[in-house]
């Protein structure tokens, strides 16, 4: 496994009203998130956020393309917060 990180964190805000905000620093974070506290049932961009997690965590795929696919699905699912919009 390699854990990679990310450029730039992403923060999300999840929990049952949205109250705890994360930071998302590393691949493995995002993995994480994305595979067991994703607040919302799966769509297109969460499943390519993890397909994409996956592989770089696999050394197959850079960081960034990892990133990026989070901040989609994040922007996807309405949890992303502060100045991530637009980056990635």
């Amino acid at each position: 496994m390699q854990d990679q990180r990310f450029d730039m964190p992403v923060s999300v805000a999840l929990g049952r009203s949205g109250n705890t905000v994360y930071k998302v620093e590393r691949v493995a974070q995002a993995a994480d998130i994305l595979l067991n506290r994703w607040p919302f049932a799966t769509g297109k961009s969460h499943v390519a956020a993890r397909k994409a997690c996956l592989a770089a965590l696999e050394g197959i795929k850079e960081a960034s393309v990892a990133r990026a696919a989070f901040v989609k699905a994040a922007t996807d699912a309405d949890i992303l917060r502060e100045n991530d919009h637009g980056r990635g």
